[in-house]
């Protein structure tokens, strides 16, 4: 549950412009409950986000909602780096970066990377269809609950907040790729982002516009100590959460491109 001394960022305001075009699919006249898929249909998702990049499955959300809740809350993560944060963008238009790090492997596991090398300020994080990631999940994903928006604190962001949460209203279409079913168009979608300030670490949820939020992606935010050697090479070394060999190697920090495991420098 949301503890004391917690915060909540304001909710923003957003369009609910409806941006997306659902397929009907043919049942053949059985009774289709609530929340059960045809088969066919339901396959095709699935296949369709194993081929899918990490762009078109999470772009909207990484760059979008999670990257302003991560530029609100760097300075109480990493004090001292919000001034850095504001500074660039007052003299910059630079945006966030987005890199897919297991694109074009048919990975049901997407592992990516949003943020700027020269603010060193990079979120990773993982997703995958449906409601469940049992992993091998590296250990900074981090299982916060989530409930009701009344449950999550008050208004603001302070520096004793032990988990910090916030809710934006998001386009339909930015959270369609995340989700197993497509929300309606026109239907009140919703993100919620939850930070663990201690762990640096939390989740994103997605409420499709039936009022229940389901988990649907895992971050950490890191802010690395800088080097200069081994930027974006790639060396063959076992993980060891999944025991795969593919790591990618960036300033201050190596992931494992296959399950998201993260090595600070140092």
């Amino acid at each position: 549950m949301f503890p004391a001394g917690g915060g909540r960022v304001r909710p923003a305001a957003g369009s609910r412009a409806a941006a997306i075009r659902g397929v009907a699919a043919a049942t053949g006249g059985r009774r289709v409950f609530a929340g059960e898929l045809p088969a066919r249909p339901q396959q095709r998702r699935i296949s369709e986000w194993s081929a899918a990049r990490c762009d078109e499955v999470a772009g909207d959300v990484a760059r979008g909602g999670l990257w302003r809740f991560t530029e609100v809350v760097a300075d109480v993560l990493y004090p001292g780096l919000g001034t850095a944060v504001a500074a660039a963008q007052r003299v910059t238009k630079w945006g966030p970066e987005l890199l897919g790090l297991n694109d074009d492997r048919g990975a049901d596991v997407k592992v990516g990377l949003v943020g700027s090398d020269n603010l060193g300020l990079w979120v990773l994080f993982r997703t995958r269809l449906g409601q469940s990631d049992l992993g091998p999940r590296p250990p900074w994903c981090t299982d916060l609950p989530v409930g009701p928006v009344g449950t999550l604190g008050g208004e603001g962001v302070r520096r004793d907040s032990t988990v910090i949460s916030g809710v934006e209203d998001v386009k339909p279409a930015d959270v369609a790729g995340l989700l197993l079913v497509p929300p309606a168009a026109g239907a009140d979608t919703r993100l919620l982002a939850r930070v663990d300030v201690g762990r640096r670490a939390g989740i994103v949820a997605v409420d499709s516009g039936d009022g229940s939020w389901q988990r649907r992606l895992f971050f950490t935010v890191v802010h690395p100590p800088r080097r200069e050697d081994g930027h974006h090479e790639r060396y063959r070394v076992v993980c060891p959460t999944c025991g795969r060999r593919r790591l990618a190697q960036f300033r201050g920090f190596d992931v494992c491109s296959d399950c998201g495991w993260l090595s600070l420098a140092g």
